[in-house]
């Protein structure tokens, strides 16, 4: 739970813990006792000028370490994530055939993860290397070690006046530890309620002081073992899906897919797991659903990977060295290298379609002709560990300069540094392969090849040599980084009769750059049925800011800040202004109002202007040729298609199930690249809110937010493209318009002949008049309007029974509208079946200590969500409801020992009997992570 005032140190978290600091309680005074020291200004997220009233014109919650030990999180991810307003869908590991399934990413007001600015002691991070669902940059929240942090500072809402580009949601300032008195090891170990993913953490922590000298360390190591679909009884199996209309089968995980043949399955009754050439799952089944017949393979679910098994380890250095009494050199930085490995599955998939002279087709006739051939290959076949992904990385970000005091004025002189290197390595088949399985071409016959294949080798079990002859190792790397000189001069110019006029100057030059370089058989395809991502750009930023405090009275601040960011790249930004003007008014010593409104900006990110290619597979309603076919089957022709041809591919349509709009999947390969006249995004931002302390027992603050984002950089989604070109062709809009010109070009299709080219020039076939190619790319179209309310309870309560702390916050969204393009009407997406973000979020902490020994309860709350029925049939799932228990008990002055259960009742996502693919429920919203057990110990020495 994030508590609202920095000043406020729970007496639990000094009973929990070790203090870091070496700062020791004093347990018989209340947290916020009175004392005759004012209070030292200090500098808080959200502005640059150092104060010392920690409410400023914008809502500022705070996390700090020992929040993050006692609420049972494990990881800066952990923490954030739990956010109310982290209500926003994410892409997630269990995703492993995605761009970015070794990183993880805060969706922040459920706007994007482009959006929050990630900081670390104020300082930019490097992006990581590989786009965000092939798309946008953004930061890798589990490349932050979390031992050098001593709290994180959370500013939802737009901030560009004070930092730039990026911060349109919202500001992420994670702050380190400095000034450490002793010497710490934390040891902790877990496992989970199922034995499965056992984990260790072990960290050193402290500091060193001399004369005019300190030295800060944070080591830490962390290790987890994975976790599969096997390991938890929600999705081992088939038989988990909730579906009640599931077809409850195994796989058809080994396939040679015939539509001229009497069964659409092949061979299976030959050569699937028989004693001269067996398989360690496989077994032959029959499956008379769509006429498949005698079928190979095995029940799938349970391969499936959730957490990929990770092994890192981070080292945190902060030194400080007094030159004068003006002047201070510092330098502070961080390095983590991770390992992570994923159990990816292998699928073999073959589209090269070829006569089998040895099949029988339909009519007895010798010789069908094979579509489709693929196969699934586990990842324990062909490997030592049963693991086939591996994603290296490695980060690190470094700053050192001089800071001090010029007259009355504090000044900061820095130079920064942050890189982030990237490799992912997995096994996919190449067209070399496939063609050595088929076997050397015997001929043609009505224009197709003719192949032999070696049906007992694609039946049989795979190892490393046999998986080499189909397959070879993928290989990624990628680099992003930043170069950063800031000059910070701040302080108080003169005395005004409320008080004194502060100010802040920023100057601020980056140089920053990024590449993701795939393996050169992607792009060519030398690689079957993969695409890719690549981005390879550099460019230099400006920036100049100045904020002012001006007391007009005594309880009565306004402050304002104004920056300009100008941007040396290839894009049309050139320089941009923002500006933010805010009060807070104190009528009474207990009550705080305040608000704020601004303008805000966001540049293209790297990979939306320097994106050379981008490439992905979908599937879509191709409704044109659906159309098509419930004219033909109406009356038997169809005026510009060929009536034998279009039959074809009117034998997978559905004109039954809905009569008014039939269907027809279509797969296609969509690409895109990146746009250089792009220009920056708009938008606005107003908060307004108060806070109250009604007493140590009770305060409260409550705050609304409005962002709303103009000349929204837009990746034009496949399914967006495909929909408008068919609401152009039937009169939604005018078919000689720009817009529908647009769409059409976009669109490639397979001929009558069921021929066509694809974007390197290749020939490639498939079914006549569907698409094939879909090209993307990106504009500055859509607006964003997001609203919504924070709310947030505490209190502390002391007894002879002990001490009670109590914190509770909570989000609710009450404005979400979107348009995608200028022109198109303003849609309301709140109440949308299309909305798959949360409304509603929330979380509860009740803390108890006395003496040596302290409890907390947390309890986390995500509202209710759309299932996942066809739209305009969608019912809500319950909302969702965990809680993590932390006991703690300390032993004499130096031990302490903690006992976590996260997820105490091992809740698991809401049933959605409408979700029949695996997990069976949204990823991103949900996990099945189930509970969980640590035990960590704390030694001062």
């Amino acid at each position: 739970m994030p508590d609202h005032r920095l000043f406020k140190l729970s007496p639990l978290a000094l009973a929990l813990l070790l203090p870091l600091h070496g700062v020791q309680a004093n347990e018989d005074a209340p947290p916020n006792a009175n004392t005759e020291k004012p209070l030292e200004r200090i500098s808080v997220t959200g502005t640059r000028i150092s104060r010392a009233d920690l409410e400023g014109v914008t809502n500022v919650a705070t996390i700090t370490a020992d929040d993050m030990i006692k609420s049972g999180f494990n990881t800066v991810y952990d923490a954030l994530s739990n956010l109310s307003a982290a209500n926003g869908t994410i892409i997630g590991e269990v995703e492993t055939g995605s761009y970015t399934p070794g990183a993880k990413e805060l969706n922040l007001r459920g706007i994007g993860p482009e959006y929050t600015l990630i900081l670390v002691n104020g300082k930019r991070l490097a992006y990581y290397p590989m786009p965000y669902g092939g798309q946008t940059n953004f930061v890798n929240l589990d490349m932050i070690p979390t031992a050098m942090v001593e709290r994180i500072d959370i500013q939802t809402g737009g901030a560009s006046a004070v930092y730039g580009s990026e911060a349109m949601a919202g500001v992420i300032n994670i702050i380190t530890k400095k000034g450490i008195e002793g010497h710490y090891i934390d040891a902790e170990a877990g496992i989970d309620t199922y034995n499965s993913n056992p984990r260790q953490m072990l960290s050193f922590v402290g500091g060193f002081a001399n004369e005019g000298w300190t030295l800060d360390y944070a080591l830490e190591y962390k290790r987890n073992e994975g976790l599969y679909a096997s390991d938890r009884p929600y999705h081992d199996s088939v038989w988990d899906n909730p579906n009640p209309n599931a077809n409850r089968e195994l796989n058809r995980s080994i396939t040679v897919y015939s539509s001229d043949t009497p069964y659409i399955n092949n061979y299976a009754d030959k050569y699937c797991n028989t004693a001269d050439n067996p398989h360690p799952k496989a077994v032959a089944h029959y499956i008379s659903r769509n006429n498949y017949g005698m079928s190979c393979g095995w029940d799938e679910t349970g391969d499936n990977h959730l957490i990929n098994k990770n092994e890192s380890f981070s080292g945190y250095l902060n030194t400080e060295y007094e030159l004068s009494e003006n002047a201070q050199l510092f330098a502070n930085g961080f390095f983590i290298t991770q390992e992570k490995k994923g159990a990816r599955g292998v699928l073999l998939f073959n589209d090269t379609q070829f006569v089998d002279p040895d099949l029988l087709d339909k009519d007895g006739n010798q010789g069908a002709v094979v579509k489709y051939m693929w196969r699934k290959v586990l990842d324990s076949e062909y490997t030592n560990d049963g693991l086939g992904r591996t994603y290296d990385d490695q980060s690190y970000s470094i700053n050192a300069g001089l800071k001090g005091l010029l007259g009355s004025l504090d000044y900061s002189l820095t130079l920064s540094r942050s890189e982030y290197d990237f490799s992912d390595k997995y096994m996919h088949a190449t067209r070399i392969g496939f063609a050595d399985v088929l076997g050397p071409q015997l001929g043609t016959h009505e224009g197709l090849p003719v192949h032999r294949p070696d049906y007992q080798y694609w039946f049989g079990a795979f190892d490393q040599q046999k998986m080499s002859r189909v397959a070879d190792w993928v290989t990624y790397t990628g680099n992003s980084y930043n170069n950063t000189f800031t000059a910070d001069l701040a302080g108080d110019l003169f005395e005004l009769p409320a008080g004194p006029l502060s100010f802040a100057a920023y100057l601020e030059v980056m140089e920053e750059g990024t590449s993701s370089i795939p393996d050169e058989r992607v792009l060519n395809k030398g690689f079957a049925g993969l695409t890719g991502v690549i981005t390879e750009g550099s460019r230099n930023r400006y920036a100049a800011a100045i904020e002012v405090l001006v007391p007009v009275l005594e309880e009565l601040e306004i402050q304002g800040a104004v920056r300009y960011d100008y941007y040396d790249d290839d894009s049309n930004v050139g320089g941009a202004f923002s500006s933010q003007l805010g009060f807070t008014y104190r009528p009474v010593e207990s009550l705080v109002l305040r608000s704020a409104a601004g303008t805000t900006f966001r540049g293209p990110d790297m990979a939306a202007i320097y994106k050379g290619f981008s490439g992905n597979f979908g599937m879509a309603n191709d409704r044109l040729t659906a159309d098509a076919c419930r004219t033909l089957a109406q009356t038997g022709s169809v005026p510009g298609y060929d009536a034998d041809s279009l039959a074809l591919s009117c034998a997978d349509a559905d004109l039954t199930s809905d009569p008014s709009k039939p269907s027809l999947n279509a797969s296609y390969e969509s690409i895109s690249s990146g746009d250089k006249t792009l220009k920056e995004e708009t938008g606005t931002t107003f908060t307004a809110g108060l806070v109250y302390e009604f007493s140590e027992a009770l305060s409260f603050n409550l705050d609304y937010y409005d962002i709303t984002i103009k000349d929204k950089i837009q990746a034009l989604d496949p399914g967006y493209i495909i929909n408008t070109d068919y609401e152009c062709r039937t009169g939604v809009y005018d078919s000689n318009s720009e817009l529908c010109q647009n769409m059409a070009a976009r669109i490639v299709r397979f001929d009558e002949t069921g021929k066509g080219i694809d974007y390197l020039g290749n020939s490639i076939s498939g079914n006549p008049y569907l698409i094939h190619t879909v090209t993307g790319g990106y504009i500055n179209a859509a607006e964003r309007q997001d609203a919504g309310i924070d709310i947030g309870f505490e209190g502390y309560i002391p007894s002879t029974f002990g001490d009670w702390r109590y914190d509770v916050s909570l989000t609710q969204v009450l404005k979400k509208k979107e348009r995608l393009r200028e022109g198109d009407e303003l849609l309301d997406l709140l109440d949308s079946q299309n909305n798959f973000d949360f409304k509603t979020m929330a979380s509860a902490q009740l803390s108890w200590s006395k003496d040596d020994t302290a409890v907390s309860l947390l309890g986390s709350y995500k509202g209710e969500m759309w299932n996942n029925a066809n739209y305009g049939e969608r019912e809500h799932l319950p909302g969702w409801t965990r809680f993590n228990l932390t006991i703690g008990q300390r032993f004499g002055d130096d031990t302490r020992l903690l006992f976590t259960v996260t997820n105490l009742l091992n809740a698991m996502p809401p049933q959605d009997e409408t979700f029949s693919s695996f997990p069976f429920y949204r990823v991103g919203a949900y996990d099945t992570l189930g509970r969980q057990f640590s035990l960590r110990v704390t030694h001062q020495f």
